[in-house]
């Protein structure tokens, strides 16, 4: 299954984007784009946010105005074949429509290693520690999130918007249990679904029923079939807040 196309899902208000312009390359040659603002503290957390399928890191200009409301900072960026990350290395243009099937080192599959770098970049250009740096991630996004938050256990929290059991060949049921490790202290991990989004919805509590051991992990419940940033309204923005601020 891949996942659910986000591009109409959230309308941006008109006006510039938020956000200092950054960009960074990927191993294989993808220019990135994306958009950073800095924490109003070194002590707070800075959020990396990926967008869903068919979207753009557009889709969270809306939330980001929350995130600087509360003196977090952000990463947003265009994952490969979306937005403005078009460009492989020659010039040449690609979008998700031309990444066939998904696998092993597929462009699906290499979406985990861009958010790897999106993270170094903040590390290693930006100077903000790996325990400074959460990850948001909405429907495809969410799985993305999830499978390199496993292997970094010093990324937290972790939120995942909707997220699927298998989106792009992205499979999750075993990657969550990452979460149960007494080793890694029960990391924070919030996973938000809708009840009539079934697929999310269902996944959601798969996914959660996995780790329930882990007293920092939470289920949310967003509203009718809202998926991905759908669901970030104010009620559901004030409840992440409340549980970000507890970890």
């Amino acid at each position: 299954m891949l996942a659910y196309p986000c591009s109409s899902w959230t309308k941006v208000s008109k006006g510039a984007r938020i956000g200092e312009k950054i960009s960074f390359k990927t191993k294989d040659g993808v220019e990135i784009q994306g958009l950073f603002v800095k924490p109003a503290r070194s002590n707070i957390k800075t959020f990396v946010l990926l967008h869903g399928l068919a979207s753009s890191q557009d889709e969270w200009q809306l939330f980001v105005h929350q995130l600087l409301k509360k003196g977090y900072g952000f990463l947003s960026y265009d994952a490969r074949g979306h937005g403005k990350s078009l460009v492989i290395k020659g010039g040449q243009k690609f979008t998700y429509e031309d990444f066939g099937p998904p696998g092993d080192n597929s462009n699906w599959d290499k979406m985990v290693s861009d958010l790897k770098e999106a993270v170094e970049f903040l590390k290693n250009s930006k100077g903000i520690p790996y325990q400074k740096i959460g990850i948001i991630g909405a429907s495809l996004g969410a799985n993305v999130s999830l499978i390199y938050a496993a292997s970094n256990d010093k990324i937290s929290p972790v939120i995942l918007l909707s997220p699927g059991l298998n989106y792009a060949g992205m499979e999750i049921s075993q990657t969550i249990l990452s979460f149960t490790s007494k080793e890694n202290k029960y990391r924070p991990i919030a996973i938000v679904a809708s009840p009539n989004d079934t697929y999310a919805f269902q996944s959601g509590c798969f996914l959660y029923k996995q780790i329930e051991s882990n007293k920092k992990a939470v289920l949310i419940q967003g509203q009718n079939s809202n998926h991905g940033v759908q669901m970030l309204d104010k009620a559901m923005i004030r409840k992440l807040f409340l549980w970000i601020s507890q970890h």
